[in-house]
């Protein structure tokens, strides 16, 4: 079975190397090409393109590099119609997938999108075209459910891959390999994988850091970074502060520095879901340009912008967008996720009841609808 998958972003690059290995553990014979990230070319897929050539999506960093994507995406395409696979799969993306697999769709390829497009809080028009562009969709929260059913888009709810990952763990991170001593409470930081992230957030979250170590005398902060690019900038800001804070800087480590960490200080997104399903009090923040500000507003649905605050009973956790973003809001959150033992359990008992809603089978419900649909 030949297999063309899409990935765009380091979370979309996870979720595909899960699939690959559940795949082999069932026996399947395929072979997966298309655009790539390190996790799916280390577990056998062929990389027609890597995801560093269009990892800028999204409003935010995509005007300077657009030529160049949608090149790829036209090139891509063709190569797909002229050398069909038995199906295709987007992995989250919609912005970059739709349009794939709605011209797939079209020429008869059987098309999959694994992780819905969020229409149920922003630019909800979407679900026009991805009712038009996917075959079979493989829906990851629960609340997604009602509306795909309205709609009469064909689908699966699979659970989310992170959880069923985070629930495999069997060990527990060593916080003495960030330098932690035996007293200390570790504070992740997590500003973001994309380079913009990290140039509006680094600052702010070293300052904060800054200010709490003068508060909190025994906190050990450490910061994992997806990407080299990522990772100098952080350093150089870090730098260029001239403090003698404690900070570990490591790569490719998120999940066992969150698993590790008392409290984690995070950009809005996948950071967040990790922090939750490992059982870890988070604080979300975020910074955009100003134009992706008002479009974001524009086209909301929803007062709120971490996933984790659409689950029933939430808003669940503090976060603080734009201008709301600055240092003595995120340290005020931060000191009382620290100190106040009942908000701190409060929070992590929502976190458990999100964990058990999101636990299901998940990778081999999703290669049973992989198979279902390759098959027809």
């Amino acid at each position: 079975m030949r297999i063309a998958m899409v990935v765009a972003e380091p979370s979309g690059d996870n979720i595909a190397a899960n699939l690959i290995r559940a795949m082999k553990a069932q026996d399947i014979a395929f072979e997966i090409s298309g655009i790539c990230g390190p996790a799916m070319v280390k577990e056998g897929a062929i990389a027609n393109y890597s995801i560093d050539e269009i990892a800028s999506l999204g409003v935010e960093g995509l005007f300077g590099r657009l030529r160049k994507i949608l090149k790829i995406r036209r090139d891509y395409v063709q190569s797909l119609l002229l050398d069909p696979p038995d199906v295709f799969i987007g992995i989250d993306a919609p912005d970059f997938n739709l349009s794939i697999e709605e011209r797939l769709r079209e020429a008869g390829i059987p098309t999959i999108q694994y992780v819905a497009p969020t229409v149920w809080a922003w630019r909800g028009y979407r679900i026009h075209k991805l009712k038009r562009a996917v075959e079979h969709l493989l829906s990851i929260y629960p609340f997604e459910s009602a509306l795909f059913e309205k709609t009469g888009i064909s689908f699966t709810y699979v659970g989310h891959p992170l959880a069923s990952q985070i629930a495999s763990r069997d060990s527990l991170p060593d916080r003495t390999a960030y330098g932690a001593r035996e007293n200390d409470k570790v504070v992740a930081i997590l500003p973001g994988s994309r380079i913009n992230e990290v140039r509006r957030l680094a600052h702010i979250f070293l300052r904060t850091a800054v200010n709490l170590s003068q508060t909190e005398p025994n906190l050990k902060f450490v910061a994992p970074f997806a990407n080299h690019e990522t990772f100098e900038h952080f350093e150089q800001v870090l730098n260029n502060m001239a403090t003698d804070i404690r900070i570990e800087m490591v790569m490719h480590d998120s999940l066992n520095v969150i698993g590790a960490s008392d409290l984690v200080i995070a950009a809005s997104g996948t950071a967040a879901l990790e922090a939750a399903l490992l059982g870890k009090p988070v604080v979300v923040s975020y910074r955009v340009s100003q134009l992706t500000y008002w479009m974001v507003k524009l086209l909301s649905k929803t007062r709120h912008y971490s996933m984790l605050n659409h689950f029933s009973g939430g808003p669940i956790i503090p976060e603080f967008m734009q201008s709301d973003c600055t240092v003595g809001n995120i340290r005020q959150e931060a000191l009382r996720l620290l100190q106040d033992t009942k908000y701190r359990a409060s929070m992590l008992e929502k976190f458990a009841s999100i964990a058990k809603q999101l636990q299901c089978d998940t990778h081999h419900l999703a290669v049973r609808e992989i198979l279902r649909v390759a098959k027809r």
